[in-house]
C-alpha cells in the first residue's frame, strides 16, 4: 500500500504483475505484434494502466475523472469537429472511454447476466468477504450492510454503467439485454436480498462448523 501511495492499491499491483509477465523473454513475440514503435509501446502501457484503474470504483475522484471524460467524449463538442486532427483525436478518446467501459463491465458481468449467474458470484464474494472477517483479516461484517450495499451498487454503478454501454452502441442490440438484466436483478435482490443474506450466513457458519450443507 505504502508503494502505491495508498491509492488504487489493488488495481495498480494487478497491473505490475501482468506487465512484468509481459515483459518476460517468452512473450517477446506478443509483444513485436502488439507494439513495435516507442509511441506504439507508449500508447499501449498507458491503455492498459488507464483499463485496469478503471476498475477501481472506490476512488471518487477516478470516478469523477471518468464521468467528465465519458461526458466530454459523447456529449461534449467533439461530435462537431470540424479539422481532420480534432476528429481524429475526438475517435481516439472515444475509443479509450470505450475500452474502459468494457472492463468495467467485464468486472462486474454477473451483475448484468441471469438471476442465478448474478447469484452464484455475488455468493461467492460475500464468502470470501465474510470468511475475512471470521479469520480476523476484515475489521467490518460484511453482511451488515450487504442488502442495502448491492442496491446502492446497482443503483450508482451498474445499470449508470449499463446504460452507458447502450448509448455507445459497443455491444449493439445485446446492449438492452444487459440492461434489462441489470434492472430485473436489482428488483428481485430488493425483494429477495435479506433472506439471501441471512442464507449465505448460514451457510458459511455451517461450514466454518464443519456441517456439510447440501445442495
Amino acid at each position: 500500500a505504502e508503494f502505491h501511495k495508498v491509492k488504487s492499491v489493488a488495481e495498480q499491483n494487478s497491473f505490475d504483475i501482468s506487465w512484468d509477465l509481459l515483459m518476460e523473454p517468452a512473450y517477446k513475440n506478443l509483444r513485436r505484434t502488439i507494439y513495435c514503435t516507442a509511441s506504439e509501446f507508449k500508447r499501449f502501457r498507458q491503455l492498459v494502466v488507464n483499463s485496469v484503474m478503471a476498475t477501481d470504483i472506490v476512488d471518487k475522484d477516478l470516478k469523477k475523472l471518468r464521468n467528465d471524460r465519458w461526458n466530454a467524449a459523447f456529449h461534449g463538442s467533439g461530435a462537431s469537429s470540424s479539422s481532420t486532427s480534432e476528429h481524429k483525436d475526438d475517435t481516439v478518446l472515444k475509443a479509450t472511454i470505450v475500452i474502459e467501459h468494457l472492463i468495467q463491465a467485464s468486472d462486474v458481468a454477473h451483475t448484468m447476466q441471469h438471476w442465478h449467474i448474478y447469484r452464484r458470484w455475488n455468493e461467492n464474494f460475500f464468502r470470501e468477504c465474510y470468511q475475512a472477517y471470521l479469520d480476523g483479516r476484515a475489521e467490518t461484517n460484511p453482511a451488515d450492510s450487504w442488502y442495502k450495499g448491492e442496491i446502492g451498487f446497482f443503483d450508482f454503478y451498474i445499470i449508470p454503467l449499463a446504460k452507458k454501454l447502450k448509448e455507445c452502441g459497443v455491444f449493439g442490440v445485446s446492449s438492452d439485454e444487459y440492461l434489462s438484466y441489470a434492472e430485473q436483478n436489482r428488483k428481485e435482490w430488493e425483494q429477495r436480498g435479506e433472506e439471501i443474506v441471512q442464507d449465505m450466513i448460514q451457510k458459511v457458519e455451517e461450514q466454518k462448523n464443519g456441517i456439510m450443507v447440501l445442495g
